[in-house]
């Protein structure tokens, strides 16, 4: 089939300055998911407090941690990861889910993509009332670092639109990969440090850590919370990431993007 990198590169331009579409279908999804609770959007949150507390105290026994330590370095990898994550879980539905969008209107599939994004970012934004309580609790101290998790998180952004467009084309066409990255997910979040330090794992191990995107992702945003700079490996992995995945997905795109609604 042949590539079409001049619509693909249309698609991503236009999609990504076409930001009032996109803040607007990522608002409406996140008022629709919620409408009539009582909490809203913090019922979210309030799920994800319970499981840090909880956890955070049990395990912080068991491993023999000051609590004040332990529940901010939880906290802010948890409300990280939940962004990573479902980032990458909404974004092998992307397509899918917008099936009806996509067959009435001409639309950048791009649009639907940096949606996904935005309308997590929107939820992170609720986690991070968790995180705050919890520094409060831990005595984080805030300094000039801790504005480096702005960059850190569109740094995330980069990376989660180019993984939502792939995995949304690659999941229209074989359905069976949604659930093959879901299952992988469950398990990365056991063998991805947001429960235990990168220390823990040894010298031996240390190549699990260094190749592992995922962490690199959590802790471009977790260190400045906890106020630290990412170390220059994890500023490096996450734009290689960045500049290899957009690069792959250009090419993905153009050759397949025609066929999404076909797929559909």
């Amino acid at each position: 089939m042949t590539p079409q990198y001049d619509k693909a590169f249309t698609d991503v331009i236009q999609g990504l300055l076409n930001w009032r579409m996109w803040v607007r279908l990522g608002w409406q999804e996140n008022k629709r998911r919620y409408r009539r609770t009582v909490l809203g959007p913090f019922w979210t949150t309030l799920s994800v407090g319970v499981f840090i507390v909880t956890l955070g105290f049990v395990w912080s026994q068991l491993w023999k941690q000051d609590p004040k330590v332990y529940l901010p370095f939880l906290a802010s990898g948890m409300v990280v990861w939940a962004l990573v994550g479902t980032v990458i879980t909404e974004g092998c539905q992307v397509f899918i889910a917008a099936e009806n969008l996509i067959k009435s209107l001409k639309i950048n599939y791009t649009v639907l993509a940096c949606a996904v994004m935005w309308r997590n970012v929107v939820v992170l934004a609720h986690n991070v009332v968790i995180f705050v309580l919890v520094a409060i609790y831990g005595d984080v101290s805030l300094n000039w670092q801790t504005l480096l998790a702005l960059p850190g998180l569109l740094l995330v952004a980069m990376n989660g639109i180019w993984m939502c467009l792939l995995l949304g084309l690659l999941c229209s066409r074989f359905r069976d990969i949604q659930q093959v990255i879901t299952t992988m997910l469950q398990v990365a979040m056991f063998v991805t440090p947001i429960f235990w330090s990168a220390d823990q794992l040894g010298a031996r191990f240390k190549s699990v850590v260094d190749f592992n995107l995922l962490y690199h992702l959590v802790d471009v945003v977790r260190a400045p919370l906890l106020g630290h700079a990412p170390s220059s490996r994890t500023y490096l992995s996450v734009m290689a990431a960045a500049f290899l995945g957009w690069s792959l997905t250009i090419v993905v795109f153009s050759r397949f993007r025609r066929r999404i609604p076909y797929w559909l």
